[in-house]
């Protein structure tokens, strides 16, 4: 995984997560904490209703974690796929496709189609109009001065570009023209997380493409690999 040197380091990771189902009396998960690493092989055991299933939907961010709870990180270069316990949760409207078809469309143009109805990647109505607050940021004048004053972001351009400790996303500001550069942590605290994630996750599934193509016979493969039969 492109930026991640260590098989022992956290690629995705939970600390003191709660969370509870509207009207339960109590809390499903109570400061719950998981990481898994490159070399990681996990089977979750549990009775029923202990919240195994509820544990991985909060980890690859299916469910969102009790407001105020603790955090939930993935590297910006993972992609994670996730398979219901109920398959028919994502493939009810695609009976009419072989396996094979539906992998090639999910993932068709570089993005994962079903990812965009996650909980955590939909903008609230309250969290879009947050994104439109302005943020302070360094611009160059025609005399070559820099002057820090605040703009509104048009938008994220899906530029990325790591630096020796930190990350950085092109961004477009309404009104100034040019090329601008906002660290991830300022781009965080004005709300801009879950636009970061649907970024972090097409750069990813672009640079897999490059590396190895949706085709029939890759999907084929692929799923060889992993001791399935492939299909016929």
């Amino acid at each position: 995984l492109t930026g991640v040197n260590s098989k022992g380091k956290a690629i995705m990771k939970m600390t003191n997560i709660s969370f509870t189902y509207p009207g339960a009396p109590k809390p499903q998960l109570n400061n719950v904490s998981v990481q898994v690493s490159l070399s990681s092989r996990v089977a979750c055991v549990g009775v029923n209703g202990a919240g195994k299933s509820t544990m991985i939907k909060l980890l690859t961010g299916e469910l969102e974690p009790n407001q105020g709870s603790g955090d939930v990180y993935k590297h910006p270069n993972c992609r994670v796929a996730y398979v219901a316990q109920h398959a028919f949760h994502h493939i009810e409207n695609h009976l009419d496709k072989t396996p094979n078809e539906y992998i090639r469309w999910r993932y068709a143009n570089g993005n994962d189609r079903e990812a965009l109805a996650k909980v955590t990647s939909i903008l609230t109505p309250e969290e879009e109009k947050r994104l439109l607050e302005p943020i302070m940021g360094e611009f160059t004048d025609a005399e070559g001065n820099i002057k820090r004053e605040k703009a509104v972001i048009k938008r994220l351009t899906e530029g990325r570009r790591q630096l020796r400790n930190d990350i950085e996303y092109e961004v477009e500001y309404i009104g100034k023209p040019g090329q601008h550069w906002l660290k991830v942590n300022k781009l965080m605290e004005a709300g801009w997380e879950k636009v970061l994630k649907q970024i972090d996750e097409a750069i990813a599934m672009r640079a897999t493409m490059f590396a190895r193509p949706l085709t029939q016979v890759n999907v084929e493969k692929h799923l060889e690999d992993v001791g399935l039969h492939r299909e016929f």
